[in-house]
């Protein structure tokens, strides 16, 4: 069945003039992670040569002029305005032109990038309040956490390179290799996480970011400035990135606490209310509101199990003693004593 399959077949099959007979033998192809490859490759060659966009710019522009003529040409009727107006002059056809293929030539480069990033990576995404869990093709696995993204690279991941990237927060299991292949997280934030076989959590937020390590060794890399640095952290150690980018360093004892949340459990460790109204809004776009200073700087210990946000709020509430309202659209909550 593989001699039969070839580019000319595929790039049938992606125009959409694939009989059912051949489809059946693709998907059977497809199958197979090396096929598969190969079928992403003949995409992005297939995409670059059959542009998907085709949208006809000449007439856009078109009516995008007369519209303005008209909208000129109603105001300079109205004779009580006593504003001169003075009507744009016609542009040239060569201007014309130009501004349309200018035009072609961003819709080109702009679905060009966006395919080719789509044909690059395999995406994971979670919503709010969800978790996914990911094992990698080299064996690693891993958890992501609510409201987080995931990106690996679909060719030669495993083989020529373990680099993922990562916004959010997630869980890492990483599988070592006989030839000791580094696995790299890139996060959004100022730094990288290089590891060689160990468990650890990445936390990179618009707020703020950690790694903390449970097991094995990990190489954290980050910028100070114009200089590239690293930190070996250790099992047990928490590193912080402060708001100049710069690095904490801390020891804790329980660093499984960090991942509780992949068993639906939140972990509370003298954690002012005002820091876990950031972590409703970051897991469940919930917005905690707490109006009163002294209330949101009080502290809370315990460790909590929820599968959702109400559940948390009300269990939260019942602990200490508080009470909540929430806005009519269910968005928004307020604590009070």
């Amino acid at each position: 069945m593989k001699e039969s399959i070839n580019k000319e077949l595929i790039f049938n099959y992606f125009s959409g003039n694939a009989t059912a007979f051949e489809k059946e033998l693709i998907d059977q192809w497809s199958a197979d992670a090396h096929s598969k490859e190969l079928l992403f490759i003949w995409l992005l060659e297939w995409e670059n040569q059959n542009l998907q966009y085709d949208a006809d710019v000449e007439k856009g522009i078109e009516r995008h002029f007369s519209r303005m003529d008209e909208f000129t040409q109603d105001i300079s009727s109205d004779e009580s305005d006593r504003t001169v107006l003075h009507r744009a002059m016609p542009l040239s056809g060569k201007l014309r032109h130009w501004l349309a293929a200018a035009a072609v030539s961003l819709v080109m480069l702009s679905g060009g990038w966006l395919v080719r990033n789509h044909i690059r990576y395999e995406v994971y995404a979670t919503d709010f309040g969800q978790i996914q869990r990911i094992q990698l093709a080299d064996g690693s696995k891993v958890i992501l956490n609510a409201n987080s993204t995931l990106k690996v690279p679909r060719f030669g991941f495993g083989k020529t390179t373990r680099d993922v990237y990562m916004t959010g927060e997630a869980d890492f299991a990483i599988t070592h290799t006989k030839d000791d292949k580094k696995f790299i997280v890139h996060t959004s934030k100022n730094f990288n996480v290089e590891v060689l076989g160990t468990e650890f959590n990445v936390y990179a937020r618009s707020r703020g970011s950690r790694v903390v390590l449970n097991a094995g060794k990990v190489k954290l890399h980050y910028t100070d400035g114009a200089s590239a640095k690293q930190i070996v952290m250790k099992p047990g150690e928490l590193v912080t990135m402060n708001q100049k980018g710069q690095p904490v360093i801390t020891k804790t004892d329980s660093p499984q606490n960090f991942s509780a949340w992949k068993a639906h459990r939140f972990v509370f460790e003298n954690e002012s209310l005002r820091s876990i109204c950031d972590l409703f809004e970051d897991n469940f776009g919930l917005k905690v509101l707490i109006p009163d200073s002294t209330l949101a700087a009080q502290t809370i210990s315990g460790s909590f199990t929820a599968l959702n946000a109400e559940e948390l709020v009300e269990t939260l509430v019942e602990d200490s003693g508080l009470s909540y309202q929430k806005s009519e659209d269910g968005k928004i909550i307020t604590l009070n004593y």
